[in-house]
C-alpha cells in the first residue's frame, strides 16, 4: 500500500481543510515530516491511523476515552460539532498484479443521538459498496492494526526505545 495524499478538515489541531502530499519519490521511500512540539505532527499520524482503523486505531492521546467521545474530542474547537470532521486517504494498492487507486473517507458530526460516523471507499474514484461495507476486514487482511505502529510512528516513540523508557 502506497499513501498518496492525506486530506484533513476540522480534525484535531488542523481547522479548515489541510492536504498533504504523502507520494514517495522514486529513491525515498520513506516520508517524514518535522516540526516544532505542537506542531501537528502526532495529530497527523493519529489522523492515518483513525481513517484506516476507526475504533482499533492505537492514537496517541485518547487514552480510556470512548471511541465516540474521543471522535467527539477530535473535531477542531473552532468547528460548530454538527460540521463535524473528515479524514481522506488516498492510496494505491496492487490487486491481481495490476495498481488500483482508492480513497478512504471516515467522517463524523454531532447528531441528534450523538456522533455519527460514516465511512466511504471509492476505487478508481467510483464507489466501492464491497470495501465499504467491509473495511475494517479489507484493512486488517492487508494491514492488521496490531502491527501498524511498526509502519506509523512518531520519532519521540524511537527515543524512547533507544534511550530504554
Amino acid at each position: 500500500m502506497i499513501l498518496d495524499s492525506i486530506i484533513l478538515e476540522n480534525f484535531g489541531a488542523y481547522g479548515g481543510r489541510q492536504e498533504a502530499n504523502l507520494t514517495p519519490e522514486e529513491g525515498k521511500p520513506i516520508i517524514l515530516f518535522g516540526g516544532l512540539n505542537g506542531g501537528g505532527k502526532t495529530t497527523l499520524l493519529d489522523a492515518i491511523q483513525l481513517a484506516l482503523y476507526g475504533a482499533k486505531a492505537r492514537t496517541s492521546n485518547r487514552g480510556r476515552l470512548a471511541y465516540k467521545d474521543y471522535l467527539r474530542d477530535s473535531i477542531h474547537r473552532g468547528t460548530d460539532p454538527s460540521e463535524g470532521a473528515v479524514v481522506i486517504i488516498r492510496f494505491r494498492r496492487m490487486i491481481d498484479g495490476e495498481p488500483r487507486h482508492f480513497e478512504l473517507r471516515r467522517s463524523w458530526r454531532q447528531g441528534v443521538k450523538g456522533i455519527e460516523e460514516t465511512v466511504r471507499v471509492l476505487r478508481e474514484g467510483l464507489p466501492d459498496d464491497v470495501f465499504t461495507d467491509h473495511w475494517d476486514e479489507v484493512i486488517d487482511a492487508y494491514l492488521p492494526s496490531s502491527i501498524a505502529h511498526l509502519f506509523f510512528f512518531d520519532g519521540e516513540q524511537i527515543k524512547d526505545l533507544a534511550e530504554g523508557g
